[in-house]
């Protein structure tokens, strides 16, 4: 491969993505291009799969089937390029701020998903330039269907770290061509995440509260390879996995035994937002939770949930809000002087130009 050719591979790996006239096809050695409409621009693009993806530039119709990517394309201005919305988790709750932000939300057609189903037909009315949605495989069923039958690029979101975030701003932005924008997005997050860092940055190992984070179904948790074992460090914590003697701990989301969750026996559990489980059924006892009665977690009481799936989402432009809520359970002593909610209405103000609580206009 020439000299070239290695240089422009480069950039595209490391995403900096330029918008090429004409229409893009692509190779072994990578994305090259053809002018076929002088008058014409596309952008090609790499996705969280390591896929190169062609698309109109600037692109104007994108379908979003996963929520927190969607947050990136409002937060860098993107609202009038989304054509299309996929299921909305505990929507009551949310869609008030999307209709704030986005006076067209009602009327944007809404694509129901099953699995690996998507409603083809509601998709197709969206009439997308580029569908986003949650994978990590090429070849997932979504995928394949919606490129087989609607001939549409599909872009695979799969945050492992908590960076992946900030590529999803810069990627939407590029594509929308407002990189203005995101610059300011970028500084945003930075400011607020440095409210935390600045105070948990200089925590030594021995005094970071070993933290087993739960998923959902228990004891599913957070690998030493993911966004949130990343969330947990710059917290103030430390992922009580480092400590297991587990194959599968660099994995995104391992899962342990009870014997093993014994044995290492964490100073805090920190639950994922869960509308079956509170952390009052962890430090009763109650169903599964009866053999974790002695966990050091149980017995002094340091058990957390997320309790706002939404403003705490650390796969959204919110992750220095997640951040912080965290932050402030491990080190209440640090942060005693933050009150979450002017914190959140103020980074709300600056990111999406609404006030919390109740998002009206800022």
């Amino acid at each position: 491969m020439n000299t070239r050719v290695t240089a422009i591979m480069a950039l595209i790996l490391i995403l900096v993505i330029i918008p090429f006239p004409g229409v893009a096809d692509s190779d072994a050695t990578g994305p090259t291009t053809k002018v076929t409409d002088p008058g014409g621009q596309t952008i090609t693009i790499v996705d969280d799969r390591g896929q190169y993806i062609t698309i109109p530039y600037p692109v104007n119709h994108v379908v979003f089937l996963v929520e927190n990517a969607m947050n990136s394309m409002y937060a860098v201005g993107g609202a009038d390029k989304i054509s299309g919305i996929g299921p909305i988790w505990m929507s009551e709750k949310k869609e008030p701020f999307f209709q704030s932000i986005d006076p067209g939300y009602n009327d944007k057609p809404k694509i129901t998903t099953n699995g690996g189903t998507v409603d083809l037909e509601a998709l197709k009315k969206a009439d997308p330039d580029l569908v986003v949605l949650w994978s990590a495989d090429w070849n997932d069923e979504a995928t394949k269907s919606i490129r087989q039958a609607l001939n549409v690029p599909v872009y695979g979101v799969y945050y492992t770290k908590l960076s992946d975030v900030s590529r999803a701003n810069n990627v939407f932005a590029k594509i929308i061509g407002n990189e203005a924008r995101e610059a300011e997005v970028s500084a945003i997050m930075g400011e607020y995440t440095r409210m935390v860092t600045d105070k948990t940055g200089g925590i030594p190992d021995e005094n970071r509260p070993r933290v087993y984070w739960m998923w959902n179904d228990i004891y599913g948790t957070a690998g030493l390879n993911s966004a949130t074992n990343d969330l947990i460090r710059l917290a103030g914590g430390k992922n009580v996995l480092e400590e297991a003697n587990l194959k599968g701990k660099m994995q995104e989301h391992p899962k342990i035994s009870l014997d093993l969750l014994k044995k290492l026996d964490p100073d805090v559990i920190y639950m994922w937002y869960n509308e079956n489980v509170d952390p009052a059924d962890v430090l009763n006892g109650n169903g599964d939770f009866a053999e974790w009665k002695n966990l050091k977690a149980v017995k002094t009481g340091k058990v957390f949930e997320v309790t706002d799936p939404f403003i705490y989402d650390s796969f959204s432009p919110q992750q220095p809000l997640a951040l912080m809520a965290i932050a402030k359970d491990l080190h209440p002593e640090l942060f005693s002087e933050i009150h979450l909610d002017q914190v959140i209405d103020s980074f709300f103000v600056k990111m999406y130009r609404v006030h919390y609580p109740g998002f009206s206009q800022a």
